[in-house]
């Protein structure tokens, strides 16, 4: 089981709608709690999450905690029917969510009277532009006001439940617990807020599946980000594709607006050790654009060294890859992989770096 708590779905988030946050992490822990009365968990891929409510800050936490939206099982419908008197949300539509997983549900409303009157009127006015663009400060300090309320609060006194199955709790056939996975290092996020970030907030958000890549993506940005960055300032381009590559950069930098972009072209193009065919090479470009935060850094190219290349473990990979019903050797896949993970957090530059 991935334990989530509310400074990794903070950090994750970045701040902007910390209202949202806390709302989700409320919402998180009722919909749990009545789901498996008994004992049990989310399983991500199994559960989902639909609502009304397009609060981006709430999305995040589930995104988070569950993996709905990268598995696509959160469905936003701002036309789902909803009981009369649920609470309307500012701009559109309401206080509505509905949590499942496999045979069981919980639907839960915002209790009214939670959310004050300024709320509607200050995001109303900064969604239709009816305000000068300084008006975020006041709507930032009445979010944050509004997080503090919710965090205080028990969530059964946030929520109504209007709908509540439990769900059957089948066994777990793959069971596992958090790897031992050891670094110190701690990377100082700058957004909305600033939050502090290891390895560890990364495979909670990531899973077990995808060790290496989320490993030597830390690897990397511990090697070129030094002691803090301004996460939205930060421009890549990975040579290599790879789901824990990918959801490291997710975490570290939200790059859905296009500055983490994936290249194997570019990087088979490049000079650095191959993946497998297909997933590109080894090699990545960071720079970071001007911000308030920091001045900004020319784009520096990181190829991984070739001794730190986990060739046994690309090579049982492309076996299995190739004929993965016959594939006969994942116990040792997976201690390789491991070892390669471990090695590149034990290694301090485990790049060559060019201009």
């Amino acid at each position: 089981m991935l334990q989530t708590d509310y400074d990794d779905i903070s950090a994750y988030h970045g701040g902007r709608y910390p209202a949202g946050t806390a709302l989700g992490q409320k919402a998180l822990r009722l919909a749990h709690s009545l789901l498996f009365p008994d004992g049990g968990a989310f399983v991500r891929g199994k559960c989902s999450v639909e609502t009304p409510f397009s609060g981006k800050g709430f999305e995040d936490a589930i995104e988070m905690a569950l993996r709905c939206t990268s598995l696509n099982r959160y469905k936003l419908d701002l036309n789902m029917p909803v009981p009369e008197g649920t609470v309307p949300a500012p701009v559109r539509g309401k206080f509505f969510y509905r949590f499942s997983q496999e045979d069981g549900c919980v639907e839960l409303a915002l209790k009214p009277g939670l959310v004050p009157e300024e709320f509607y009127k200050v995001s109303e006015d900064l969604h239709f532009k009816r305000v000068p663009p300084e008006a975020e400060e006041q709507a930032m300090r009445l979010r944050r006001k509004i997080e503090a309320a919710l965090l205080a609060l028990d969530p059964a006194d946030i929520f109504d439940v209007r709908k509540h199955k439990p769900c059957t709790v089948f066994p777990d056939d793959k069971p596992f617990g958090p790897p031992d996975l050891k670094d110190d290092f701690r990377l100082r996020l700058l957004d909305y807020g600033e939050y502090e970030v290891g390895i560890e907030q990364l495979r909670r958000y990531h899973g077990n599946a995808s060790l290496c890549g989320l490993c030597l993506s830390w690897s990397l940005v511990r090697q070129w980000a030094g002691a803090s960055v301004p996460r939205r300032s930060v421009q890549v381009v990975s040579g290599a594709l790879g789901d824990g590559i990918a959801d490291a950069f997710e975490f570290l930098f939200r790059g859905a607006d296009g500055r983490v972009v994936v290249d194997t072209a570019w990087g088979d193009g490049t000079s650095a050790p191959k993946v497998m065919p297909g997933s590109g090479a080894f090699a990545f470009r960071l720079g970071l654009a001007s911000s308030g935060f920091a001045p900004a850094r020319p784009p520096r190219t990181f190829v991984l060294k070739e001794k730190a290349v986990p060739k046994e473990y690309l090579k049982l990979c492309g076996i299995k890859n190739e004929n993965p019903k016959e594939f006969k050797e994942e116990k040792a896949r997976k201690t390789l992989q491991l070892e390669f993970a471990r090695r590149v957090l034990a290694d301090p530059e485990p790049f060559e770096a060019y201009d």
